[in-house]
């Protein structure tokens, strides 16, 4: 038996090595410029191909034109941008995606560990100053319903006596605008939610901090990050690119529809799939995220499309958090 493990190790080996060496491919340069032959093959022509050039286990990908020339430094006729290497830049960061499993299987091992650090370390924060777009597309037949909104938080010295925040939030649908306001200073909570919607109420700094989320827009998908690529970024920290086929998400999804539009958890939906972007500081915290759900919503036999694109940026994540307050004039008392 040990024998014949060690003949088809052997073998397995052997296999690997050759099927690696037998499509290994090469750039060739001639007065046209550069074109890529694999095999006996050369290069496509007029599309794209995704060529793992340096055998890092990560390919680029790139664009040849009409007769299979590599396109460089330009705009590809499907308005990509091509650097001067010919790979694809997006975001100032060269695409990849992994060229073999194992690549692939590191690279999101990697990218989870990242990220929920990431996550760690944020949510230790006594303080954060964050701000959110949040650009929403239901789209039905011929019609499409555009729905924008933009949140801002700060807050300091979480679950503690000197704990204060300020949370606001702004909503556009179809020609309404809807806004609401909320903070927490000296042990008093403020709402605004405009004309005879004022109200405040004394409460202690514990229970405001039970019944309140703070955040909940970050780190829901991290257990469901897929084909995942690392680049460094200008800050000196990371820039995690990941994508997922969305399967079994949607309870996760509802931590964020309570904190953006709580209605969305009462549609019949299913998540398509999830494409983000994730910029870390060289201190490991969270300075940017970028993150677009795509959905299927079913509602009475009738089946329409739903896209959420959520952008949060982080202001000097682990720095001291100063907040102006708005006046406290005209709010109504209400006992807790």
């Amino acid at each position: 038996m040990k024998h014949s493990i060690k003949i088809f190790t052997v073998a397995l080996l052997l296999s690997l090595f050759m099927t690696s060496s037998a499509f290994a491919g090469t750039w060739k340069e001639d007065s046209n410029g550069w074109r890529w032959q694999e095999k006996e093959q050369l290069s496509p022509v007029s599309s794209w191909e995704w060529i793992d050039s340096n055998k890092d286990g990560m390919a680029e990908r790139y664009y040849f034109d009409e007769n299979g020339y590599l396109l460089t430094n330009t705009t590809t006729p499907d308005g990509y941008t091509v650097n001067e290497a010919g790979a694809w830049v997006a975001d100032g960061i060269v695409r990849q995606k992994a060229a073999n499993p194992a690549a692939a299987s590191t690279a999101k091992k990697e990218g989870k560990e990242l990220y929920f650090n990431a996550i760690q370390k944020s949510s230790e924060l006594t303080g954060l100053d964050v701000s959110g777009d949040i650009h929403m597309s239901l789209t039905y037949s011929d019609m499409e319903i555009p729905i924008s909104m933009k949140l801002g938080l700060k807050y300091h010295d979480i679950n503690t006596p000197n704990m204060e925040f300020l949370s606001e939030s702004a909503m556009q649908m179809l020609g309404t605008k809807d806004s609401h306001q909320s903070f927490y200073t000296n042990g008093t909570y403020y709402s605004n939610g405009g004309a005879n919607k004022k109200y405040q109420m004394k409460i202690g700094h514990e229970d405001m901090t039970k019944n309140l989320t703070l955040g909940g827009l970050t780190g829901q998908f991290w257990a469901f990050i897929d084909n995942v690529q690392i680049a460094d970024n200008e800050s000196g920290g990371k820039t995690l690119l990941y994508a997922s086929s969305g399967e079994g998400m949607e309870s996760y999804l509802s931590n964020i529809n309570n904190r953006i539009w709580p209605l969305l958890n009462e549609l019949d939906y299913k998540i398509d799939g999830i494409s983000g972007k994730a910029f870390l500081t060289p201190e490991g915290y969270f300075s940017k995220e970028d993150i677009t759900v795509y959905m299927t919503v079913d509602e009475d036999d009738d089946t329409a499309g739903f896209t959420m694109n959520i952008r949060l940026d982080y202001n000097n994540p682990g720095q001291t958090v100063a907040i102006s307050f708005p006046s406290t004039e005209g709010y109504e008392v209400v006992v807790y």
